[in-house]
C-alpha cells in the first residue's frame, strides 16, 4: 500500500509538470550547484545556505540538460509534498480512523504556503514526508529504516539533528546490531554538511553564516524574535486545527494515550528550535513550521473525530463554525496557486531574454552580468557561469537582464529594469535587457 502512495505522488507531480513549473531562489541554487558537482567546479560563495539532500539528488539530473534537470527536481520536491499530506492522513488515521486521517491531511494541504513552497521546489514538503515515514516505519518496528529516512530528513534542516541524535542514541543502546550504522549516520552527516562548503567556498560553516543573514522581513529581525515566530506560526493553520490540536491533546492526555502526546512533544520541540535558531540570528521562515503543523494535523484530526463520537451534535457545530475559516483558507491557497503560475511564467521567458541578449556567449562576452537580487541563480543557470558571475548592483560595461516588474505582487516597474546607465536592447513580455558592453 505505502508503495502504490509513493508512486501515485510521483505520478500526480508528474503530471503536474503540465502546468507553468519552475523552481523558486533556493532550488535553483540546489539545481546549479548539482550541475557543478557533476562538472567538478563546486562553487558555493554565493547563494543560500547549502543543504545536502537536494544537491545528492539533483546531482544525476544534471545530465538530463538545461531544461530537464529543474523539472526533474520539481517532480521529486512536488512528490515530497503530496506524499507529505498522504502521510500526514496515515498518521491521523492510525490515530482515530481515516475521518481523522481525511481532516488531517486536508489540515495540511490548505496549511498556509505549504503547497506554494513544494510547488515551486523548496524541500519541506520533502521533509514532512521523510520525517513522517520514518514515524511509520518505527511505529511499524522497522526502526533501522526508519534511522535512514531521519537521515534523509536531517541532510535537510539543521533542526532535525537534535531529534535524529536522540533517535541515533536511542537505536546503538537499544537495538543489537545498529551501532555501526548510526556512527556511519552521525559522521556522514558532519561530512555532507559540512565537506561540500568547504570545498566550494574554502569555509566549512558558510551555511550557517549565510543562513544568518535574513532578507529584511525575517523574524529574527523582531523585537523578540523567539516570540515573533511563535505569532508568525499562528496562522498556519486554520483556528478549528488548532483548537482540534489541544482538544487531541486534552483527550490522550486523560486517556493515558502516549502517541498524541509524542506528536504534540514533538512539534512544540521543533517550534522552540526553529525559534531558538530564530532568537540566534537566524531566517526563521515561516516555511520551517511545515514540519510541527503536519504533526499537530494528525493529533487534530483525531481530537476532533473523538469528540465527534461522544457528541454529534458537537461534531455538526464544530463543521458549520470551520466553514468560514475552510473558505477563507481555499481562497489563499487559490492565490499562492496563481503566484506559482506568475513566478513559473517569469522564469519560463528567461531563456528568450538570454536570447535577445545574444545568447550565453554574447551576454559572457559583454562583460560582467546583473539582475534582481532573487533572480541570480536562475540567470546563472540559464548562463552556465557560477553564481558569483551574476550581480545586483550594475557598475561599468556589462548586460542587465531585470523583470519589469519590481515583485510578483506589486505591479510597479522595478528600478533596474529602468536604469538609464544601459541602453535597451530588446526584451520579452516580462524581462527587459540592457546593455554596454566592452
Amino acid at each position: 500500500m505505502l508503495v502504490a502512495v509513493v508512486l501515485g505522488a510521483l505520478g500526480l507531480a508528474l503530471l503536474s509538470l503540465l502546468l507553468p513549473s519552475e523552481p523558486t531562489y533556493d532550488p535553483w541554487a540546489w539545481i546549479v550547484w548539482s550541475r557543478e558537482v557533476a562538472e567538478g567546479t563546486l562553487s558555493t560563495t554565493n547563494g543560500p545556505s547549502w543543504k545536502p539532500l537536494p544537491v545528492m539528488l539533483t546531482t544525476p539530473f544534471a545530465l538530463l540538460g538545461d531544461d530537464l534537470a529543474p523539472a526533474a527536481w520539481l517532480v521529486i520536491a512536488r512528490a515530497g509534498g503530496l506524499l507529505g499530506v498522504a502521510m500526514t492522513y496515515r498518521l491521523g488515521a492510525r490515530l482515530a480512523g481515516p475521518w481523522a486521517g481525511a481532516l488531517a491531511g486536508a489540515g495540511l494541504l490548505l496549511a498556509d504556503e505549504y503547497v506554494r513552497n513544494f510547488a515551486r521546489g523548496n524541500s519541506e514538503g520533502l521533509l514532512v514526508a521523510l520525517v513522517l515515514l520514518a514515524v511509520e516505519r518505527h511505529l511499524d518496528g522497522a526502526r533501522r529504516t526508519a534511522f535512514a529516512l531521519a537521515f534523509g530528513a536531517a541532510l535537510l534542516r539543521p533542526e532535525i539533528w537534535p531529534l535524529f541524535g536522540l533517535y541515533g542514541l536511542y537505536l546503538a543502546l537499544w537495538v543489537p546490531g545498529s551501532r555501526l550504522l548510526v556512527l556511519a549516520g552521525f559522521a556522514a552527516l558532519a561530512a555532507l554538511w559540512l565537506g561540500p562548503e568547504y570545498l566550494g567556498s574554502g569555509n566549512a560553516l558558510r551555511a550557517s553564516d549565510r543562513a544568518r543573514q535574513p532578507n529584511p522581513d525575517s523574524a529574527a529581525f523582531a523585537d523578540l524574535p523567539f516570540f515573533e515566530v511563535f505569532r508568525r506560526s499562528y496562522g498556519v493553520l486554520i483556528p478549528p486545527l488548532l483548537v482540534g490540536a489541544v482538544v487531541g491533546l486534552g483527550v490522550a492526555a486523560r486517556g493515558r494515550r502516549r502517541l498524541p502526546l509524542v506528536f504534540g512533544a514533538v512539534a512544540l520541540v521543533l517550534m522552540v528550535t526553529v525559534a531558538a535558531m530564530t532568537q540566534a540570528g537566524y531566517a526563521g521562515n515561516l516555511r520551517y513550521v511545515a514540519l510541527p503543523a503536519a504533526l499537530l494535523c494528525a493529533v487534530a484530526g483525531a481530537g476532533w473525530v473523538g469528540a465527534a463520537r461522544r457528541s454529534r451534535v458537537l461534531g455538526l457545530l464544530v463543521a458549520l463554525a470551520s466553514a468560514p475559516f475552510v473558505v477563507q483558507a481555499v481562497g489563499v491557497w487559490l492565490e499562492d496557486l496563481r503566484l506559482v503560475r506568475d513566478e513559473a511564467a517569469l522564469y519560463e521567458e528567461l531563456e528568450a531574454a538570454v536570447a535577445v541578449a545574444g545568447g550565453p556567449e554574447g551576454v559572457r562576452a559583454c562583460g560582467r552580468v546583473y539582475t534582481a537580487r532573487f533572480d541570480t541563480i536562475a540567470l546563472a543557470w540559464r548562463l552556465h557561469v557560477p553564481i558569483r558571475r551574476v550581480g545586483i548592483f550594475p557598475s561599468g560595461p556589462g548586460t542587465l537582464i531585470a523583470p519589469r516588474q519590481f515583485s510578483l505582487t506589486r505591479p510597479r516597474r522595478s528600478a533596474l529594469s529602468l536604469d538609464p546607465r544601459y541602453p535597451v536592447v530588446g526584451g520579452t513580455r516580462r524581462w527587459v535587457v540592457r546593455a554596454r558592453c566592452l
